[in-house]
């Protein structure tokens, strides 16, 4: 049995579901039964739900990747598609409110006919699948599904101006929990409760941690050439120079700027206060 084809009769071979496995010949794409990958594992191109039913994972942005969706997705076209941007609660939940923005801020009638069209199918489409999976009664449980349902029966009876004032004012809720969330993650952070944490914003943060001062991007420097650096900056005379021979200072006004890192004079006068 042949199981080694090319990149363009792979995708059709797995669409025939005709045998057990197959790959192509740099094995960057294949299949075992009823899922293949794109680039290893980690990366689930497709998968037969049912004989005639196919959830095609478009969320690969590299070019390959993406040449590799618009493939299985040209090879498949015969079966029913699903896809995941269109099918996974968060993914419509971020993009409905994205195009409920884009919406709001549209002034031609054509840009706002062609959000208002992408609005409905995605709404349309992840309904369609929801009932398709059976999924009505176990996502009610899912706060996300639950505004999804609101923002489509607002969208859809009509009431734009409250729809958009709606997803405002959710806006507002999760800018203001993440903003609460970051401010206990940062003095976690800088307690050693937790090692790391996901920084969202252009500010980086320091803290003492030994005989070191380590920054929320990971790099770490002996409070000895800390206490240089303080110096140099005091001095005004840090433009230009290193921090342990790598890092370049290239600015020092609101924030010190040193390679890709954005540090405010507050966190500097903390660490200052520290050693």
């Amino acid at each position: 049995m042949k199981t080694v084809f090319s990149n363009s009769e792979i995708f059709h071979k797995f669409n025939e579901q005709s045998q057990y496995e197959g790959k192509n010949s740099t094995r960057n794409i294949y299949f075992y039964n009823d899922k293949i990958y794109s680039y290893g594992s980690h990366y689930l191109l497709a998968q037969f739900l049912d004989n005639n039913t196919i959830l095609i994972n478009n969320t690969g942005y590299s070019n390959t990747t993406s040449k590799h969706i618009s493939q299985i997705t040209s090879a498949t076209r015969n079966r029913k598609q699903f896809f995941t941007t269109q099918s996974n609660t968060d993914l419509v939940f971020n993009k409905s409110k994205d195009l409920i923005n884009k919406i709001s801020k549209a002034r031609k009638e054509s840009t706002l006919n062609h959000y208002e069209n992408e609005l409905t199918r995605l709404f349309n489409n992840y309904f369609e699948f929801i009932a398709y999976k059976k999924q009505k009664t176990i996502k009610k449980k899912d706060p996300k599904h639950r505004e999804i349902i609101k923002l489509s029966d607002k969208f859809f009876s009509g009431n734009k101006a409250e729809l958009i004032e709606r997803v405002k004012e959710e806006n507002k809720k999760l800018l203001s929990l993440e903003k609460s969330k970051a401010r206990k993650n940062i003095k976690d952070w800088k307690t050693s409760k937790i090692d790391w944490f996901r920084n969202k914003t252009k500010q980086d943060y320091l803290r003492l941690k030994g005989e070191n001062i380590e920054t929320s991007q990971g790099v770490r420097i002996s409070i000895t050439e800390a206490k240089r650096v303080l110096n140099l900056l005091d001095q005004k005379s840090a433009i230009g120079e290193r921090i342990n021979n790598t890092y370049l200072i290239t600015s020092f006004k609101d924030f010190l700027k040193v390679g890709c890192h954005n540090i405010s004079k507050s966190e500097i006068e903390y660490i200052r206060g520290l050693i």
